[in-house]
């Protein structure tokens, strides 16, 4: 093997031992200070250096100077690449010595400990407050990191605004592909956005795709400034839809100011059916200032400078010669998966989406994301689980209890409770004597792949059917059985009103094993049985993973304890309904919470 540089490790594990302010959940020392010359690859000394910056490596089983070199480095590459089948390194002669691979994954984890630890001290000097940077730090650790672009076919091009808004006059625009966030940009936003088009100003490219088996143009990138375009030029499908329904797309056409009095339309209405929104004021000196305060109709034939000569602002807009145009990815015949993969590469990229959003994007294609989806409320619509209301399944009352429950439909949270709460009880976390305890992202995206790979018991619609009427009822029985829950238990600030996801997981858990077993009945006779438990069983401060698991499945486990239901119990049931059973973990985990 060829000798390797490790002058990067040595450089991100010197600039570690330099951020001495640690986040809030970092239970290890500060580290001491020193240089890159300090650390040594041919005796253990950079080993040491591990274990002395550990804290900023978001590592679940700490790691300790008492132990042997081998042991400790054993530790480490165990929780840096638990699922890789190299060898990552050697002992020789008493030395640890990494190999290729071993590099990689120590330089990985340090590159990203290096950035995060890095904007926590920038926030803390920015005068944010301790514990909200240590938030953020610790959600960025929570999140998945990308994996590499498949290999799918694209070209570039450059597109005028009048064929994306033929497309969607057209119906060959999918504006919101479910794996999609909702339209969330203000009227100031657009504005900025359409004030960049009226000065020439060039828009970041618009990533679109035509998958596999559908001829639609899916948005996977630029959906905010593609609907704002439409929305300004009135051609907005959705728009459109609400003239045709008021019989008056003449008038919608020709003057929407009209439009809008005859109807008497409100600011709400005008979101929500996605209508004209007017430009900006602008300063007298300004070359746009005739354009103030107007809408797309009224402006149509103003001129305007665009490099350096008067155009009609209607020739930006509307036509195919128009000397602005838009640049475009497009990703064409694609495999559903490879799409959301994109959307996951390119949206990791600048401002984030978070854990939630992603997952969605990219395992939007499995039924029981779609049904999570559903039943949680954050896609309220029939079409996403199209099977189960047919069969009955109806969960606009769920909607309300987790609503009340303070988990609302921003960046898809309920649907990330609810799916957090399916695979702590049917995904094992390990295999007996070796449970881990994941972060909450990937264990939910590991239990997706495994239903994507292994698991085509979870991908048939009757057993997705009976998963949603056992998540409707359990939602009902939690709401239900509402006294049982102490405020204690669902939020630390025991305000008793909002819950937070730890003790929402546990309890809707909870009440998930007792619909499957048909023992609601146990629950709603020993309310105060289990108030008297649930009082004692506040959330933990720390956001460590294991802490969490330990919360979870003691919490789990005792409720279901005092009303007489066994982990047998739950095992055979989930085996036998779903096919596969999450509970030995859960109560090998369960002693967690015990070293809290």
């Amino acid at each position: 093997m060829d000798e390797i540089d490790n002058g990067e490790i040595a450089r991100l594990l010197s600039n570690l031992s330099g951020r001495t302010q640690l986040p809030d959940s970092i239970k290890s020392k500060p580290p001491t200070e020193f240089s890159a010359g300090d650390v040594g690859f041919e005796d253990n000394s950079w080993l040491a250096r591990v274990v002395e910056v550990q804290g900023w490596l978001w590592l679940d089983d700490p790691l300790s100077k008492d132990e042997t070199e081998s042991a400790i480095a054993t530790k480490l590459f165990i929780q840096l690449a638990p699922d890789t089948e190299e060898l990552l390194f050697n002992v020789s002669g008493g030395v640890v010595r990494m190999t290729e691979q071993g590099v990689d994954a120590l330089e990985g984890r340090l590159a990203r400990a290096d950035e995060r630890s890095s904007r926590f001290i920038e926030a803390l000097e920015d005068d944010e407050s301790r514990s909200s940077a240590s938030a953020i730090w610790e959600q960025e650790w929570d999140e998945q990191e990308v994996r590499e672009p498949p290999n799918i076919k694209a070209k570039v091009d450059a597109l005028p605004i009048v064929e994306f808004v033929g497309h969607a006059r057209e119906g060959e625009l999918d504006l919101n592909p479910p794996y999609q966030r909702e339209y969330i940009w203000s009227n100031p936003d657009s504005q900025k956005l359409i004030e960049s088009i009226l000065r020439g100003i060039p828009l970041p490219s618009i990533i679109l795709a035509t998958v596999a088996d559908d001829d639609k143009l899916q948005i996977v990138d630029g959906k905010q400034r593609l609907t704002s375009i439409l929305r300004f030029v009135g051609a907005h499908p959705s728009a459109i839809a609400f003239a045709v329904e008021k019989d008056d797309l003449e008038l919608f056409q020709r003057s929407f100011r009209k439009f809008a009095k005859k109807y008497a339309l409100t600011p709400d209405d005008v979101r929500k059916h996605y209508l004209p929104f007017k430009t900006r004021n602008y300063e007298k000196t300004d070359p746009l200032r005739a354009l103030s305060g107007k809408f797309y109709d009224e402006i149509r034939e103003v001129q305007i400078p665009i490099g350096g000569k008067p155009v009609a602002v209607r020739k930006l807009f509307d036509s195919n010669s128009s000397p602005y145009r838009i640049p475009i990815l497009r990703y064409e015949d694609t495999a559903v998966r490879d799409i959301h993969q994109v959307f996951r590469i390119y949206n990791q990229q600048g401002v984030k989406l978070n854990a939630e959003e992603i997952r969605n994007a990219v395992y939007n294609h499995l039924k029981i994301v779609q049904l999570m989806l559903f039943i949680g409320g954050d896609r309220a619509d029939p079409l996403m689980a199209e099977y189960a209301v047919e069969a009955g399944v109806d969960p606009s009352f769920a909607y309300s209890v987790i609503a009340d429950m303070g988990f609302s439909i921003a960046r898809f949270r309920r649907t990330k409770v609810l799916l957090w709460m399916v695979a702590a009880l049917l995904h094992p976390t390990g295999t007996a004597g070796s449970y881990r305890a994941p972060s909450t992202a990937s264990h939910i995206d590991s239990f997706l792949e495994a239903i994507d790979k292994k698991l085509p018991r979870l991908r048939t619609t009757q057993v997705l059917t009976e998963l949603a009427r056992d998540l409707v009822d359990a939602i009902e029985l939690h709401a239900e059985a509402d006294r049982a829950w102490h405020p204690r238990f669902r939020s630390k600030r025991e305000s008793g009103t909002k819950w937070e996801e730890l003790g929402a997981v546990a309890s809707l858990a909870a009440c998930f094993v007792l619909v499957m077993l048909g023992k609601q009945d146990r629950l709603l006779g020993g309310v105060d049985d289990v108030r008297a438990v649930t009082k004692e069983k506040k959330g933990p401060d720390s956001t460590q993973n294991k802490t969490q698991w330990g919360h979870i499945s003691d919490s789990l486990l005792t409720i279901l304890e005092t009303v007489g239901v066994t982990p047998e119990e739950m095992r055979t049931a989930m085996d036998e309904r779903y096919g596969t059973s999450a509970v030995d973990g859960l109560v090998a985990l369960r002693t967690l919470a015990a070293d809290a």
